[in-house]
C-alpha cells in the first residue's frame, strides 16, 4: 500500500517525488468549502469520496495538505475505527494546538479532537507537544474541556512558558520538557497499553527549521518526533495515519459569505503571509519523505 494524497488545495503540486510515489484522491473541488471549517454537507461529500477511494485498501497513510484541513482527520479516524470496531484504538495527536474548541454545525480545524475523543471505537486521544498560547485560558477560548475531565483526551504540552506545568480543567498537567522524554514516553506507553494506534500529525508542531505551515509553529524537531513515534509503535498495530501542515495559498468558500467569514478568522489566527518559495517546498518535501518512511512500514504490516 502506498501513501495517498488527499488533494484539497494543491499543496503537493511542487513535490513531484511524493506525487509519483503516492495514490491521489482528487477533492480540490471541495477544498474551499472544507478549508478552516466546514458544514455537514461538505464533510459528508468528502467522506463518501474518501471511503470509495480507500475501499478495500485497509489501513492508510494520508497526506491532506494545509493544517486548515485538520478536521478531515476525523473522517479518516472514523473510517479506521469502523474497520475493526471490536478493537480499542488510541489516537496519538501531534500538534501545536489542542484542537478542542466547540463548533457546530459541522467541524472546525480547531474542534475535531474533542469530537473524535467521543467516537465509538476510540478509547482516548493523547494530544502531544503543543506550545500554542491556546493552552492558556482554554475554557475562556471555547474549549470543550469535558473530554479532559472524563479522561477521553489527555494533553502533554511540550512547554508552558516559564512554568513547569499548566492547569487544564482543574488538572495540573506537567510538560514534556519537565518530564523529560523517557518519563513522558513511559507515561504514554502505560496509557496506550495494548490498544491499536492511529496517528495524526499537524506539521505546525514542528520547528520552522523542519516545516513551513499556514499557522504559528512549535519547537519540536522532526528527528525527535520520529523517535517518539518509532518507540510508541513498537509492538503495536497502526490502524492508520494522516499528515497535514503543508502550506498552501488559501481559497475560501463556499460562496461569498463563508469566504468573508473565513478570511476574517484567518486574518486573526494567521497574521502573516506564507512564502511558498523553493526553500519552503524543499523543507516540506523533506519532512514528508521522512514521515512517510517512518510510518509506511507500520501501515503495511497492519494491512
Amino acid at each position: 500500500m502506498t501513501a495517498r494524497l488527499l488533494d484539497l488545495d494543491g499543496a503537493f503540486d511542487l513535490q513531484p517525488d511524493l506525487v509519483a510515489e503516492s495514490g491521489r484522491i482528487d477533492a480540490r473541488d471541495l477544498g474551499p468549502a472544507l478549508r478552516l471549517w466546514s458544514r455537514p454537507a461538505a464533510l459528508q461529500a468528502l467522506d463518501l469520496r474518501v471511503r470509495e477511494a480507500l475501499n478495500g485498501s485497509g489501513p492508510a497513510l494520508v497526506f491532506a495538505g494545509s493544517g486548515d484541513f485538520h478536521h478531515v482527520s476525523a473522517l479518516l479516524i472514523r473510517r479506521a475505527a469502523d474497520t475493526a470496531p471490536e478493537r480499542r484504538m488510541t489516537v496519538l495527536h501531534f500538534d501545536n494546538h489542542p484542537d478542542w474548541v466547540r463548533f457546530s454545525p459541522g467541524m472546525h480545524c480547531g474542534s475535531w479532537a474533542a469530537k473524535v475523543a467521543r467516537f465509538s471505537g476510540v478509547r482516548q486521544v493523547i494530544s502531544v507537544a503543543m506550545c500554542s498560547p491556546d493552552m492558556e485560558g482554554s475554557a475562556r477560548k471555547g474549549a470543550d474541556l469535558s473530554v479532559v475531565r472524563e479522561g477521553l483526551l489527555t494533553p502533554f504540552p511540550l512547554r508552558a512558558g516559564a512554568r513547569e506545568e499548566c492547569v487544564v480543567a482543574g488538572r495540573r498537567i506537567l510538560t514534556i520538557e519537565t518530564l523529560g522524554d523517557a518519563l513522558f514516553l513511559e507515561h504514554v506507553d502505560r496509557m496506550i497499553g495494548s490498544d491499536d494506534v492511529y496517528i495524526t500529525i499537524d506539521k505546525d508542531v514542528l520547528s520552522p527549521l523542519d516545516a513551513v505551515t499556514n499557522w504559528d509553529q512549535g519547537d519540536l524537531r522532526l528527528s525527535r518526533l520520529i523517535g517518539w513515534m518509532t518507540h510508541l509503535l513498537d509492538g503495536r498495530r497502526l490502524r492508520g495515519a494522516d499528515i497535514v501542515g503543508d502550506a498552501s495559498l488559501p481559497v475560501y468558500g463556499p460562496g461569498l459569505f463563508a469566504s468573508v467569514l473565513k478570511r476574517v478568522e484567518a486574518a486573526m489566527d494567521q497574521p502573516w503571509q506564507v512564502q511558498l518559495d523553493t526553500e519552503s517546498v524543499r523543507i516540506n518535501a523533506a519532512a514528508n519523505r521522512q514521515l512517510r518512511d517512518c510510518l509506511l512500514p507500520h501501515i503495511r504490516r497492519a494491512s
